[in-house]
């Protein structure tokens, strides 16, 4: 199949690529500033689009028969132009013949009800909007990623301390899943329209505590690794701290979303996810922590996340 990846410079967006053409598909990448991008020897073939060029938009999509949907999170960036891309590129997909079905990547859970966390609402917004064209689609809605372990405020932990920080209760059960899971899972739904209209939250195989979560990865890792369950204040300080050095951004009003988030996210039950029924859906082997740990070398100081 000829699938559309929007987002595909992103981490997330360029699993989907490698996953795509190892299953024998034509992804096409799509990203604001495209490079030229070879995988196992197969030069892919990228477009340029940036969300606010519609006749960009258009071009990107001719030809391609299903959409991966990636976008940028509203956690850090102003929502109102990443949920006017969404309509953008629901409309444009409605009007391009071929395109079949959009698999969107909510890229973290987005309940039914709100909670009054706004990154959620703001993709249940864009959920609304994709659907309200008439544009089929599936929603797969990932809980939280062990890739981010290897990333981002979770990274220095690791790197200089040996210690898995991260702003979760010591007693929350997280069925942490992978971007590679993420997406066999989307490429499971491009195959079945007939689930066009359902979401889907989805974890990995395991639901482990923190506690736990570092026994298996010392285990993988070969190393006695600790654990800090991160308070929400240290987490705000740390974000605040990063994103004072970002121009253009109300540092106030995301550290106080990232707050309202973070201290829902660590006592919610969402992210104890039962696969059972999904994978009844949407047939695909998860990866185990240990699995993923052992493909995913422990950082140092000069390497970075594959």
């Amino acid at each position: 199949m000829r699938v559309i990846v929007f987002g595909a410079s992103g981490v997330q967006g360029a699993t989907q690529v490698r996953a795509l053409v190892r299953a024998g598909h034509h992804p096409v990448a799509i990203s604001r500033d495209p490079k030229p991008l070879t995988i196992d020897g197969q030069t892919i073939e990228t477009k340029s689009a940036d969300f606010t060029d519609h006749a960009a938009i258009t071009t990107a999509l001719k030809d391609g028969e299903i959409i991966f949907l990636n976008l940028p999170s509203t956690s850090f960036q102003p929502s109102p132009p990443i949920i006017a891309a969404a309509l953008a590129i629901a409309k444009a997909a409605v009007a391009t013949p071929s395109i079949k079905l959009c698999v969107f990547n909510t890229s973290m859970p987005v309940p039914d009800v709100s909670v009054q966390v706004k990154a959620q609402d703001d993709r249940r917004e864009m959920l609304r909007l994709i659907r309200s064209t008439g544009l089929p689609t599936i929603s797969i809605q990932p809980v939280v990623f062990l890739d981010n372990l290897l990333e981002g405020w979770a990274r220095p932990g690791l790197v200089e301390r040996e210690t898995i920080v991260y702003c979760h209760q010591t007693t929350l059960d997280v069925s942490w899943i992978c971007h590679h899971d993420i997406a066999q899972l989307m490429m499971a739904a491009m195959t079945r329209p007939q689930l066009a209209g359902l979401n889907f939250p989805v974890g990995g195989p395991e639901a482990v505590r923190l506690p736990q979560l570092t026994e298996i990865l010392s285990r993988a890792w070969g190393r006695k690794l600790k654990y800090e369950s991160q308070s929400v204040d240290d987490f705000c300080e740390k974000i605040s701290s990063a994103m004072g050095q970002r121009s253009g951004l109300d540092v106030e009003t995301v550290v106080s979303q990232m707050r309202k988030a973070y201290t829902y996210y660590r006592e919610s039950d969402e992210f104890n996810v039962d696969m059972s029924g999904v994978l009844k859906e949407l047939p695909v082997k998860l990866t185990k922590i240990e699995e993923w740990a052992s493909t995913h070398p422990f950082p140092t100081q000069d390497s970075r996340a594959a």
